[in-house]
């Protein structure tokens, strides 16, 4: 029979019963586990997927931030590359009154209903609270996203669209540089096509985006940078010019122009099937990755109409771009949002984005000799051009 010494067994008891005691004495200990601050958790909805270089950086960025706020704030980047699909998503959300934490979206200065929804987080105290970060902005860009008095979104990028074009290609039609008129243009055009080159890849499916990049550059050396701003009429005889040029411009492309979407006119460039294309700077990972020749790829500014109704130099660029963020009840995570679109506009992050990204942004950003040989030869190039612009 197993004998328990009584000394040991009340001293047994006698320790349960201080535990117990002490326990239930320290409920702060308890609290303090149950209290402790959650993580906070911000979602980016954009396009920028890991299989393009603005993504990689994306994601490098995310990582650093992530790194920098460990265990209080995690940015998680949700992508979605379809754009049209995206922006769909982004309505619907706002209209069911739950939009993205933070999203990348398209401004149309026709339709404001997403600025005008009520459901954005207005940005205006906080920039007004920082000088600094304010002057990084275009004053024009953040007038444009004032409702009311709030500032609804922050600008993203407002991409730089210009002439990538085959230097082989044009050496074999005996063309030594890039027009600078549109008068040379469709003369060297002559010249490829009396070799049998496609000059430009078109289409006209979904935005007919290389074709009214082509349009715009043609209306603008017509009549002016100002062309169209509201009230300027589409029978105009400056638009009736370039509208003219572009149509004269589908005798000098593939094929298939009619009808082609991106993907077929942008392979039919980075395949050589056409000597040039109007493009922004993301179809530079393209030329890289899938053309095979991506020394053989130059890009260079629009011809002009040697009439001064235009500079030499000017750009015609995307509709801007802007991250809105949704209104938060909670003003931590209203901060902890502030604080993520900051370091993702800071100089830095601008700089990583234009160089590595090849996405530069709608930020005031200065770039060295050493940052653009660091950029490449064609994103360089881009962000050379960019910066020299005289009008945009």
């Amino acid at each position: 029979m197993l004998e328990i010494c009584p000394s040991l067994f009340l001293t047994t008891r006698f320790l349960t019963f201080l535990l117990i005691v002490f326990a239930s004495g320290l409920p702060s200990i308890h609290a303090a586990g149950i209290n402790k601050a959650a993580m906070i958790k911000i979602t980016v909805l954009s396009n920028f997927t890991s299989d393009v270089a603005r993504g990689k950086v994306l994601n490098q960025l995310i990582g650093q931030f992530n790194q920098a706020h460990q265990d209080k704030i995690q940015v998680i980047s949700n992508p979605d590359p379809d754009w049209p699909t995206l922006q769909q998503k982004i309505r619907t959300m706002i209209a069911a009154g739950s939009p993205p934490d933070v999203f990348l979206y398209n401004y149309n200065p026709s339709d404001l209903t997403r600025e005008r929804s009520g459901k954005l987080m207005d940005w205006s105290a906080y920039l007004n609270a920082d000088p600094t970060w304010k002057a990084r902005f275009s004053s024009n860009n953040l007038e444009a996203v004032t409702v009311n008095g709030a500032i609804v979104a922050i600008p993203s990028d407002q991409a730089p669209v210009l002439f990538y074009y085959h230097k082989d290609l044009l050496k074999k039609a005996g063309i030594e540089k890039f027009p600078i008129t549109w008068t040379e243009f469709f003369q060297d055009a002559d010249k490829l096509k009396a070799n049998g080159l496609p000059t430009i890849a078109l289409m006209t499916a979904d935005d007919a985006w290389h074709t009214m990049n082509a349009f715009t550059y043609l209306t603008t050396a017509a009549g002016g940078v100002d062309i169209f701003e509201p009230g300027h009429p589409l029978n105009a005889a400056d638009v009736v010019q370039g509208a003219t040029q572009l149509k004269k411009l589908f005798d000098y492309t593939t094929a298939d122009a009619v009808g082609a979407n991106y993907s077929i006119s942008s392979n039919n460039f980075l395949t050589a099937k056409a000597a040039m294309v109007i493009d922004g700077p993301w179809l530079i990972s393209a030329i890289e990755t899938q053309s095979g020749r991506p020394g053989d790829v130059a890009v260079a500014l629009a011809p002009t109409n040697g009439d001064n109704k235009v500079p030499p130099g000017y750009i015609v660029t995307d509709s801007l771009n802007l991250w809105g963020a949704a209104k938060q009840t909670d003003k931590t995570k209203e901060q902890a949002v502030v604080e993520w679109m900051k370091f993702l506009t800071s100089p830095d992050s601008a700089k990583k984005l234009s160089i590595e990204g090849q996405y530069p942004l709608a930020i005031k950003t200065s770039f060295s000799n050493e940052d653009l040989i660091k950029a490449g030869p064609l994103m360089g190039q881009v962000l050379e051009y960019n910066a020299a612009a005289p009008a945009k």
